[in-house]
């Protein structure tokens, strides 16, 4: 058992839930003991209230663990490709190696489930590797992404990870200048940056990264299908792309179901997605949208 537990995430209100659900279950299925625990939150934008709750949610699930708020300066990639939901947070975590002063962190994004103990991750040996990481079951390989192969010299047969959970070495990380080379590569391969910082972590820990077993990465939609040997018992079940639990028409699946368990062990107890909270977001989109353009 590790004698310190640093887990992350970076979150703004409108992944404020998930950010909830990935600390907490992890948090829960720590086995008990003294050692020191530590959660950071990488805040791209929460509401006050979205911190009181979250505050509330880790204090319920693990009564010793610090909550730590850091405020990355997100301008810093506005001008970035955005993600799923039009958003930069994928890049906040970039700016983990000068807001955390930790030699080794366990990073979850903001839309995972944590079924497993992850403790042994901090002192597993990384084998001289900068990160380790599950395999990308979807894209599989570098040539399953489109990136600059030839220019970079990489082998389009080499394996391709899910950046979603990441166990760190952040000291070899800023001894390597990783977040640097990354969003250099952002800035002169953007047209090969169909997945954002992942495709850019991937370019650039080439060979720089340990394997872990799939299952420590599970897209949820596979889970429901159980297809190529995974399941709902999987130790991370990832709520990639725009399949989120939390929004109307996904609610129901199984890995969902799942979610809503965990997510009535917080603050934000019996929250469901409605028509009528569909219809009111729509309205604030296109209020925004309107006079934003005048």
């Amino acid at each position: 058992m590790a004698s310190k537990i640093v887990l992350c995430t970076a979150t703004n209100h409108t992944y404020a839930m998930g950010a909830a659900v990935a600390l907490c279950s992890a948090l829960r299925h720590l086995p008990s003991y003294g050692g020191e625990v530590t959660a950071y939150v990488l805040d791209g934008g929460l509401r006050e209230s979205d911190w009181q709750k979250l505050t509330k949610s880790v204090q319920r699930a693990h009564s010793a663990a610090r909550l730590i708020r850091l405020r990355p300066e997100m301008a810093r990639f506005s001008g970035l490709p955005q993600d799923w939901g039009s958003s930069v947070m994928t890049y906040a975590r970039l700016a983990l190696p000068e807001l955390v002063d930790e030699s080794r962190i366990l990073y979850l994004d903001a839309d995972m489930i944590v079924q497993a103990d992850l403790s042994p991750f901090m002192t597993r040996d990384l084998e001289g590797k900068t990160v380790a990481a599950a395999r990308d079951v979807i894209t599989r390989t570098i040539g399953g992404d489109y990136l600059p192969n030839e220019a970079l010299g990489l082998n389009p047969e080499a394996d391709y990870f899910q950046a979603g959970f990441l166990v760190i070495d952040l000291e070899r990380w800023k001894a390597e200048r990783v977040s640097e080379r990354v969003l250099a590569y952002l800035s002169d391969y953007s047209e090969h940056s169909r997945y954002w910082d992942q495709s850019a972590l991937n370019a650039m820990l080439y060979e720089r990264w340990l394997r872990l077993e799939d299952e420590w990465n599970t897209p949820a939609f596979w889970a429901d299908q159980k297809k190529d040997g995974s399941n709902l018992e999987d130790p991370i079940l990832h709520f990639v792309g725009p399949d989120k639990a939390w929004l109307l028409g996904h609610h129901r699946k199984p890995a969902a179901l799942r979610f809503f368990d965990e997510l009535d062990r917080t603050a934000w107890r019996g929250w469901r997605p409605t028509r009528w909270r569909n219809f009111l977001k729509w309205g604030k989109y296109r209020f925004v949208t309107l006079f934003s353009a005048r």
